[in-house]
């Protein structure tokens, strides 16, 4: 009984459209990005993000997708994306993101996207060591949330 569930679970993973984040086409997870289910909304912008970087194509829809984007895990998911995009429109996004950010969730999400923004523009080194809680408490940055 439980090989037939677990080949069951495999087939349905394997079906569906955006089981595997590389391998969807980026248009259509580019339409994914307005499915009003979140999980599908999240693991299209992950699919978008690949070795290569971000299809260019997929920027305005992010930014679009992050205005009325109300689920903080697919705002993260977006941020980040936009991160490793590089692109020039993307940057205002994400330093509004850092600077707002509330929760130890969304500061996390923005400020990775903010360290993936700068590796895509070669500002840093993709081996470069961030020290703890980047960059909350830089200059120029809100300080770190409390402990909890």
């Amino acid at each position: 009984m439980r090989t037939g569930t677990l080949a069951a679970l495999v087939l349905f993973a394997a079906a569906s459209p955006l089981a595997c984040h590389h391998s969807v086409p980026p248009d259509q997870a580019i339409a994914e990005l307005k499915n009003p289910d979140p999980d599908r909304r999240q693991e299209a912008a992950d699919s978008l993000r690949t070795d290569n970087g971000v299809p260019p194509n997929a920027v305005p829809a992010l930014l679009e997708a992050l205005k009325t984007e109300q689920t903080p895990k697919v705002r993260g998911a977006e941020l980040i994306t936009l991160g490793r995009s590089g692109a020039p429109d993307a940057k205002p996004v994400i330093d509004d993101a850092v600077q707002n950010a509330k929760d130890p969730d969304m500061r996390r999400w923005a400020s990775r996207a903010l360290k993936y923004w700068m590796i895509a523009t070669k500002q840093l080194p993709a081996d470069h060591a961030f020290p703890e809680g980047w960059p909350y408490g830089q200059p120029g940055y809100p300080p770190p949330l409390p402990a909890q």
